[in-house]
């Protein structure tokens, strides 16, 4: 029996070893190669119902700041490191009006939230799914298909759901928000910037509209010289750890459609 359990134990010891080993060769920051891929095929929202798009790195909502894929380290200040999806004024308020759209063939990874309002991960479909080292696009405040559920796999261009609008103090609101992670092993996931991530057609779609990678962006340097101001603590929003903006803060930081 004593021996049944020694080679139980080493058998176990050894898995362990290996997945912490891997783990490790797996944790490294990402290449050049990895962060230059452009994956976001389908757009993931219908322009035609959209307003503006808030800048990354703007000071629009709350500071929202991960690990740049980069560096691997917190950019210094309060900044908002995601889009906000400004909707145009007749959709304020409203439940299943605005679409979200996979913005490409993949992976539904992870949902948080409950029905009507979900934060949902999309990886995308690539010749080493099963590598931990993986690109996320995500969805805040969406209303789920009722069909997908983590590990559901979904097409480019699939509607996926629809945007929580009927949110805040009055119940309404014109906003969501999209962002890019990327994660890996033994560290916090990692932000870039979304429009990075487009192929050329769908950037097309955006130019048309007056948006660019370019002028989705506000510098680093910038941001360091030109502090986003705050609201105390505990103000601003429902989450009384996360610092909030004044409302009229990052007013300044959006780039409006032009059709």
């Amino acid at each position: 029996m004593k021996r049944l359990w020694k080679i139980i134990f080493i058998v176990l010891a050894a898995a362990v070893f290996g997945l912490a080993a891997m783990a490790i060769g797996f944790s490294y920051l990402p290449t050049d190669e990895e962060i230059g891929l452009r994956f976001i095929t389908a757009n993931p929202v219908d322009l035609s119902q959209v307003l503006a798009f808030s800048q990354y790195r703007s000071c629009a909502g709350h500071d929202f700041r991960h690990p740049t894929v980069a560096t691997g380290e917190f950019e210094k200040t309060p900044r908002s490191m995601k889009h906000y999806v400004k909707a145009k004024p007749e959709y304020r308020g409203t439940i299943g009006k605005i679409a979200a759209f996979a913005p490409f063939d993949g992976e539904i990874t992870e949902i948080e939230g409950g029905p009507g309002d979900q934060q949902i991960w999309l990886a995308p479909v690539n010749a080493n799914k099963a590598s931990p080292r993986q690109w996320q696009f995500v969805f805040f405040h969406i209303n789920l298909d009722p069909a997908l559920r983590e590990g559901s796999m979904v097409a480019a261009g699939q509607k996926i759901g629809t945007a929580n609008l009927a949110r805040g103090p009055e119940g309404a609101t014109d906003n969501f928000d999209i962002a890019m992670k990327f994660t890996r092993p033994l560290h916090q996931p990692a932000v870039d910037q979304v429009f990075t991530h487009m192929i050329p057609s769908i950037l097309a779609e955006y130019e048309r509209y007056g948006i660019t990678e370019e002028n989705m962006s506000i510098s680093e340097e910038y941001r360091d010289a030109n502090d986003c101001p705050l609201l105390p603590k505990g103000q601003g929003g429902e989450d009384a750890d996360t610092v909030y903006f004044p409302p009229e803060a990052g007013s300044n930081e959006y780039v409006f459609t032009r059709l």
